[in-house]
C-alpha cells in the first residue's frame, strides 16, 4: 500500500566487519568511544525528526557474535545498549529486516523475537518473474521478446534440474543468479551487435553462465559430462564435433559457432617488448581468450566477474591482461590491484 511518504533504506552486511566495528567499541588505552557501522546508522535514523518509514536491512549470514547484542533491539524495549552506556531507541517508524540464509546459529531468544518468513525458490517463480520483468523493460521489438521468453521456458528448467542432480559447483549458486547472468550477457551482446541468430547467442550465454562454474575434477570430467548432456539433449543448435561446448563462441555476423582460436591475435609476437617482464603479456589460448571475452562483456554492463580456480591456473594473469587492455584503450577504465588473504580485514583495506 502506497502512503506517499519518503522511505529511507540502509543495506548493511554484518559480516564485512567484526563485532566491535559493527556496534562500536571503547578504546582500551584512551577510553575513547569509537562508533560502529550499525550504531552510527541507527543513531542517524533515530535523530531525524520526521516520521517517514526507515528500514535497515541486515543482509548477511547470522552468527552468535553479532545477533545476540540485537536481542534488546528486537524485544519490547527496542533499545540498542552500547558499551559506552549510550542507548539508541528503535522508534515505531524504524524497522529492521534480517535477510539471512538459514537459522543454523540462531538461538531461541533470537527466533522468538523475530517474525520468520521462509521464501522458497523450488517452484522457480523468482527467476520467471525476473525474466518477465527483464524482457518487458528491454528495448527489443515484440517478436524478439516473444522469442526470448520461449527460449527461457525451453532451456532453463530442464538444464538446471539435470545440473542439480548430476553436478556440483565450485561456488554454490542459486538458479536466479545464473539466470540474471544470462540476461546480462544477452543484454551486452544484443546491444552491441545486429543479431540474426538469436538462439545461437542464447545457447552460448546459457552454456557459460550455467556450466562454466562446475567443480574442478581430474581430467576436466565435469565439463566433459556437461558437454555430453548438452549435445544429447539440445540438438537444435549443433556444436562442432571437436572439443566441448566451451570451446566455441558465436560468430554474430554469420550466425554460427566458431573456435575461440579465431579470435587469436596473430600479431602478438610483433607486439611483445622484450625489455618488459613476461608477466606484462597474456599469451592467447582458448582458455584466456574465452575468459577475457566473457569478462569484458560483463564489465560493459556493470557486472563484476569472478574467476575461481586452483592456485597457479592463471587467474591473476588473465585478469591483468584484460585490465591492461582496457586501461590502454582509453580513460574509461583505471585499475588497482589489491591482494587478499586470510588475514585481510576492513582495517587493512
Amino acid at each position: 500500500m502506497k502512503s506517499g511518504l519518503k522511505c529511507s533504506i540502509q543495506d548493511i552486511n554484518p559480516k564485512v566487519v567484526n563485532t566491535n566495528e559493527f556496534y562500536g567499541v571503547v578504546h582500551i588505552q584512551t577510553r575513547e568511544w569509537i562508533d560502529g557501522l550499525f550504531s552510527c546508522k541507527l543513531r542517524d535514523f533515530s535523530k531525524e525528526t520526521d516520521t517517514n518509514p526507515k528500514w535497515i536491512i541486515l543482509d548477511g549470514d547470522l552468527d552468535a557474535n553479532w545477533i545476540e547484542s540485537m536481542n534488546s533491539v528486537m524485544d519490547d524495549n527496542k533499545l540498542l545498549t552500547l558499551a559506552s552506556n549510550e542507548r539508541i531507541a528503535l522508534k515505531p517508524h524504524m524497522k529492521l529486516i534480517f535477510e539471512i540464509r538459514n537459522l543454523k546459529f540462531a538461538t531461541p531468544a533470537t527466533v522468538s523475537r523475530a517474525g520468520i518468513l521462509y521464501i522458497s525458490d523450488d517452484d522457480g517463480y523468482q527467476w520467471r518473474a525476473y525474466v518477465k520483468s527483464w524482457i518487458k523493460n528491454s528495448p527489443y521489438d515484440n517478436e524478439r521478446k516473444e522469442s526470448l521468453q520461449k527460449l527461457f521456458n525451453t532451456y532453463i528448467d530442464e538444464t538446471y534440474m539435470y545440473m542439480r542432480k548430476s553436478f556440483k559447483s565450485i561456488v554454490p549458486t542459486v538458479l536466479i543468479s545464473q539466470v540474471m547472468n544470462i540476461c546480462k550477457l544477452l543484454e551486452c551482446i544484443l546491444a552491441q551487435n545486429e543479431v540474426k541468430g538469436l538462439e545461437y547467442v542464447f545457447v552460448f550465454a546459457t552454456v557459460w553462465c550455467m556450466g562454466a562454474g562446475l567443480e574442478i575434477q581430474e581430467g576436466n570430467k565435469a565439463r566433459l559430462a556437461f558437454d555430453k548432456f548438452w549435445r544429447e539433449r539440445w540438438k537444435i543448435i549443433k556444436f562442432p564435433g571437436k572439443g566441448t561446448v566451451f570451446d566455441y563462441y558465436v560468430d554474430i555476423e554469420n550466425s554460427k559457432l566458431e573456435d575461440w582460436n579465431k579470435l587469436r591475435n596473430d600479431d602478438i609476437e610483433n607486439s611483445i617488448d622484450t625489455s618488459k617482464s613476461i608477466t606484462s603479456y597474456t599469451v592467447p589460448t582458448n582458455d584466456t581468450i574465452a575468459s577475457q571475452y566473457i569478462m569484458k562483456k560483463f564489465i560493459t554492463v556493470g557486472v563484476s566477474p569472478m574467476l575461481v580456480g586452483n592456485a597457479g591456473c592463471g587467474k591473476t594473469q588473465i585478469i591483468k591482461g584484460l585490465l591492461n587492455e582496457l586501461t590502454a584503450s582509453g580513460e574509461d577504465y583505471r585499475q588497482q590491484i589489491i591482494n587478499f588473504n586470510f588475514f585481510t580485514d576492513s582495517t587493512l583495506l
